[in-house]
């Protein structure tokens, strides 16, 4: 027991005397802290976003149960949403599964009915889906399966909307709105923060009823099954049972489930599986900022060390434990750690912020994102490892050291040349980690700067975009009894042809048309076959990206026609449906053939329903990047929103609900003077109808390349940080080497030495180690620039041009680290320093 007290009592001598010593040297004590806590918080910003991800358990009940279901398809990659009544024989037939419910995810609506018509995020689930991740609302109940009406529903809102659209009144069960076209009465309020499974901003519930007629016929396929698995049962048991329920439906149903199987996937899995190739490479790109910084903090302590050699030598010979002295040089050691946790993770409280700024409004789960428990003990962890990490070599040395040598050393201002060469290792560490990180920074700024300089297919000025979906449901569309089929009324194409007519009026207006999905955003992908060509197997059916347009859509876009004609005001529904492709089209279903004249026959996959009429092509245009300008054009069919069926199967429908405007604006007129007589137009057709999404093309573009400018912008950050770090480190090295060589520059300066001698010797020092540096970096970068290979575009990972720029980038900056000390050695008195003798 006493000698637990004596050692807590020396414990804090040595607290009180690091105190001390470091209250002594503010400049010291300021870049240390600040070197660590920019390592630091770097590691503990990303820490925290991989934490909420892939590591925090997810916040339902017992989240290691839930499960997703996927069909598949043999011999196809990839699944997709199984039907909707197929959970009906799944909940008969398994004995693992506590329960199944169905849900849609994030998905977009309309609210009216409660003032100005708004954008909101809806989700269609099944009313047994807050049972299955044990939530209950704080008021009310939750929907009824029978409560799913054509007309009409019942309606579970968030806490959110009933703070912001009721003001939180208690009486608002039983009020009416209007949802998407639909009558829906609210009946219950979820508790706050819930908003499975993506966050966000979730708005309300609607009820499906798998057991409607309506799915009778097992064609849709856009609700994702959710499954609790049996406390006593397995992800491999439910394997094995649903991959005997798939063969037992496949004989049940052989024309919608030949050839299906069932993939289960853990919840976490299907929702941040993908976030590992995203974070990782940026929780590594940190780590290297970090390890930079306890380079720099190690060169510093050494050379704080050697100060003191002096110090600790007659300490030592006055009775001092060469173990007392290695504590003390720990516990000075671990309060800069502690102190540069502290920094650093208020750093990352704000790191976190500029992350999400950076990573955009859509990224998951964003309000989870914050400073935890786990995300204190991770920067608790790190400080200490950092403390080991820069602290033990000084401690060791400080034990280490002898007296006669370290008056003899002190008084020639000089120190051992292994020390010298240890302090050389860590700058030129330093260096190269900074290399690493500036070249995965100029990879990506090369390759957005190529994204950037993409034709896309069409003249970009002066375009103004805005999206705007029409409901599904009220006025605009009618269920078509007997099965998910759904009518669109004529008010569709009456509200576009009226809008497209008024908007073309408007004065500063050159021309409008609309398309289901402007390029790199939104398109169908439906199968066809070729008349006249033999009829593939359903499963080898061919496929090309398919949007509904309106004829002035080229005109505006200015897309040029390459063979045939433009679709125009004549191809209406009572004349011959017509199509125009584009040029890959072309080369992939027609090498070295005129398709002008060949008719072609689309279906609404995944609904095995066909078009009732077949295409004519009349037209051959110029290809769109619609996948996005780093991927190539796909073949792409274009067809007037004026030729559409009036019955789609399931949700297609939405394809024609659903146009993305462009207005081309006449010369001299300013394309954000448009929105505002368009936004009124809207609201005269129909007051119920928002318009969002309201922005230039070019700004649609930038906004394109989202998670490549993030990556780019998060690197180029750490790269930032990783090269003051490593400046620092440099100029320490070499103010430490003009300090301590004093002696020896002003021998030379007394001999005749010009000032000139004086800095080529000390700058050639310093740019040897930068050198040293920038070779091995180059070489570590060749090996790890590979992680991120997948999201470069034009340029590879091992482009010389980029590594040569950023090479005399890095080296223009460690010139000027070196520059500086070597001035000052310059204009060292001789006199003077011949004094240290």
């Amino acid at each position: 027991m006493r000698q637990s007290f004596a050692w807590l009592e020396t414990l804090g001598q040595d607290l009180r005397m690091a105190t001390r010593s470091l209250k002594k040297s503010p400049g010291f004590l300021t870049i240390v802290i600040l070197s660590l806590a920019l390592g630091i918080g770097a590691n503990s910003t990303i820490f925290s976003v991989i934490d909420t991800l892939l590591y925090r358990p997810l916040p339902y009940d017992h989240p290691d149960q839930l499960t997703t279901i996927w069909e598949t398809q043999l011999g196809q990659p990839g699944g997709q949403p199984p039907p909707i009544a197929e959970s009906l024989d799944w909940k008969k037939q398994n004995h693992v599964f506590e329960d199944i419910a169905l849900t849609s995810f994030n998905e977009e609506g309309i609210l009216s009915g409660t003032g100005e018509a708004e954008r909101i995020v809806v989700q269609d689930v099944t009313p047994n889906f807050f049972g299955l991740l044990g939530v209950k609302p704080v008021l009310g109940r939750i929907s009824f399966p029978s409560e799913m009406q054509d007309h009409e529903q019942t309606v579970v809102i968030s806490y959110s909307s009933w703070k912001t659209h009721f003001n939180k009144a208690p009486d608002v069960l039983g009020k009416t709105l209007h949802v998407t076209g639909l009558t829906s009465t609210v009946v219950g309020v979820m508790p706050e923060g819930f908003a499975p499974f993506e966050g966000g901003n979730i708005a309300f519930w609607q009820p499906i009823n798998p057991e409607s007629r309506r799915y009778a016929d097992r064609s849709d396929h856009w609700l994702t099954p959710i499954a609790r698995l049996k406390p006593s049962a397995t992800l491999a048991q439910a394997q094995a049972e649903m991959d005997t329920i798939a063969r037992r439906l496949e004989q049940e149903y052989p024309a919608t489930n030949k050839g299906i199987g069932k993939k289960l996937i853990p919840l976490r899995e299907e929702l941040f599986g993908w976030a590992r190739a995203a974070l990782y490479p940026l929780f590594g790109a940190v780590t290297f900022v970090l390890l930079i910084a306890c380079a720099n903090v190690a060169n510093l302590l050494q050379s704080r060390t050697e100060v003191r050699r002096g110090e600790c030598a007659v300490r030592m010979s006055l009775g001092a434990s060469r173990g007392r002295l290695a504590q003390q040089s720990l516990v000075e050691s671990a309060l800069l750690g502690l102190l540069g946790g502290t920094l650093g993770l208020l750093l990352a409280y704000w790191g976190i912020r500029l992350f999400l700024w950076l990573a955009g409004a859509d990224f998951p789960n964003a309000d989870s994102i914050t400073i935890n428990m786990r995300v204190i003990f991770f920067t608790l962890g790190i400080s200490m490892l950092t403390t080991l990490m820069f602290g033990l070599v000084p401690a060791f040395q400080s034990s280490r050291s002898d007296l006669n040598g370290a008056l003899r050393d002190g008084a020639r201002g000089t120190a051992p040349s292994s020390r010298g060469i240890m302090r050389h290792l860590l700058a030129v560490s330093e260096v190269a980690l900074a290399m690493v990180l500036l070249v995965g920074t100029g990879l990506m700024i090369n390759t957005m700067l190529r994204l950037r300089a993409v034709n896309p297919g069409f003249a970009t000025s002066n375009l103004l975009t805005m999206k705007i979906q029409l409901p599904d449901g009220g006025r605009y569309m009618e269920r078509v009894p007997g099965g998910d089929m759904e009518k669109a009324k004529p008010a569709v194409t009456s509200f576009y042809q009226r809008l497209l007519e008024r908007v073309s009026a408007l004065p500063g207006v050159e021309s409008v048309g609309s398309i289901t999905g402007l390029p790199t955003h939104f398109s169908e992908g439906p199968s066809f076959v070729i008349l006249g060509h033999p009829v593939p197997l359903p499963d080898q059916r061919p496929r090309a990206g398919y949007n509904q347009i309106s004829p002035s859509f080229f005109h505006t876009l200015r897309i040029p026609l390459k063979k045939g004609r433009y679709l125009d005001d004549h191809d209406t529904d009572a004349a011959p449906w017509t199509v125009v492709v584009n040029e890959a089209f072309v080369r992939r279903f027609f090498p070295n053939k005129d398709p002008i004249g060949k008719q072609l026959r689309l279906r609404f996959d995944p609904y095995p329903t066909e078009e009732d009429r077949p295409r004519l092509i009349v037209g051959v245009v110029g290809d769109i990047k619609h996948n996005g300008l780093g991927r190539e054009a796909p073949p792409f069919m274009y067809a007037s929103y004026l030729q559409q069926p009036a019955v789609y199967p399931g949700g297609a429908i939405v394809a024609h609900l659903w146009q993305d405007i462009t207005v081309r604006a006449a010369p001299g007129a300013r394309v954000e003077d448009l929105a505002k007589p368009i936004r009124q137009i809207v609201a005269e057709l129909d007051p119920d109808q928002p318009i969002s999404n309201v922005m230039s093309m070019d700004k649609l573009l930038f906004a394109s390349l989202g998670e490549t400018r993030s990556y780019m912008q998060l690197l180029s950050v750490f790269a930032i940080v990783a090269v003051f770090l490593a400046g620092m480190g440099i100029y320490g090295v070499m103010s430490y080497f003009v300090s301590h060589h004093t002696h020896d520059i002003g021998i030379r300066m007394a001999l005749g030495a010009h000032p000139s001698n004086i800095l080529s010797w000390v700058a050639k020092l310093g740019m040897k180690i930068v050198s040293v540096g920038i070779v091995i970096g180059v070489a570590l970068a060749l090996g790890l620039t590979r992680l991120i290979s997948a999201v470069l575009f034009g340029v590879t990972s091992t482009d010389p041009l980029t590594y040569l720029a950023v090479a005399f980038g890095l080296g223009a900056v460690a010139f000027l680290a070196c520059y500086i000390p070597a001035r000052r050695a310059t204009r060292i008195d001789p006199l003077v320093a011949l004094r240290y003798e």
